[in-house]
């Protein structure tokens, strides 16, 4: 097993229709939910709303419990989950991410995939997952984290994001299981 480990912040971005916002990953040829690296000065929560953003044009707030206030600290929000996972790269070879989950809602925004990065984006009914080329643990832990996103804060109002896909109309084939 390597011994190089990054830090990553990764979004599950729900909408108020039971979706979910996924892309379609140009490097690995799945459909994950948007994340990536988390850049130098930037905490890891303004990392995944900087990723979606980046990858879909969505602009998002994070779902989480009421934070500590204090006038001498400043606190940041908790990510849903860490999630460690193997990864390769072209450049790095075989290592590790260490991927902080956030829970985000949409917000606003057009939905635009960004090509250089992954080949299309989609709102995907949370139903419906399975039938999509996923990594194995992605239905699931977006199961989850739509439960307790819908407890947590149930009564918040949500914006509808667009409904125009910007992915190829062919649809996926299903996954074997």
């Amino acid at each position: 097993m390597t011994s190089i480990r990054h830090f990553t912040a990764s979004a599950i971005v729900l909408d108020d229709q039971d979706r979910v916002l996924l892309v379609h990953h140009n490097k690995i040829g799945r459909w994950l939910y948007p994340g990536g690296h988390i850049d130098p000065n930037e905490d890891p929560a303004q990392a995944a709303q900087r990723e979606v953003l980046e990858e879909t044009g969505i602009h998002t707030e994070v779902i989480s419990d009421e934070l500590f206030a204090h006038p001498a600290v400043t606190t940041h929000a908790p990510p849903h989950m860490i999630i460690e996972m193997a990864v390769t790269d072209s450049k790095i070879g075989p290592h590790r991410h260490i991927d902080l989950v956030y829970v985000l809602r949409a917000l606003s925004g057009d939905l635009t995939a960004q090509l250089d990065e992954v080949a299309g984006a989609r709102w995907v009914p949370i139903a419906e997952l399975a039938a999509l080329n996923t990594p194995a643990e992605l239905p699931t832990l977006v199961t989850r984290a739509a439960l307790w996103a819908k407890a947590h804060q149930p009564n918040l109002p949500v914006a509808h994001p667009p409904q125009t896909p910007t992915w190829p109309t062919q649809s996926d084939p299903p996954r074997p299981h």
